[in-house]
């Protein structure tokens, strides 16, 4: 999908972001991938976690190139269609993430217990990776924001 759809679509307004911004989504995805690692945590707990870490940091993405996803529609849903968007090379990951955000809609506001530990670890996994690729492409295509 793309901006003038998106925005079309009223899915985002245009916003400019600062490094400042950007610093605090740093820190959530920071909290929320140190903690996912604490001991005696439930699969779904896990997976909430792993699932904040990847949503900030489509976020971030989204943030750095200067909009911001509306929550009417779904904010969450919304940043992942931005995320495509913003890079095609994002495409995979946005379908993935947005999956993982039904899922964990399911476990935080139906019922526990429907995630495995594959589920959880394979989150967890991709929203390190995208971690590194998200510093990585900011650095690129926006270094003041770096």
């Amino acid at each position: 999908m793309s901006w003038a759809k998106l925005r079309n679509e009223k899915r985002l307004i245009k916003e400019p972001s600062s490094k400042t911004e950007l610093d605090n989504l740093r820190s959530i995805v920071t909290r929320s991938l140190k903690d996912v690692a604490a001991p005696g945590l439930s699969a779904d707990t896990r997976f909430i976690l792993a699932y904040d870490a990847a949503r900030s940091l489509s976020l971030i993405v989204v943030r750095a190139e200067g909009f911001r996803p509306r929550s009417a529609g779904g904010q969450h849903y919304n940043t992942f269609l931005a995320l495509e968007a913003a890079d095609p090379n994002f495409a995979t990951l946005s379908a993935y993430f947005d999956g993982c955000r039904m899922k964990r809609n399911k476990c935080e506001y139906d019922s526990a217990g429907g995630v495995s530990e594959t589920d959880a670890d394979g989150l967890l996994t991709a929203a390190q990776q995208f971690a590194v690729d998200v510093e990585a492409w900011v650095k690129a295509r926006h270094p003041s924001l770096a």
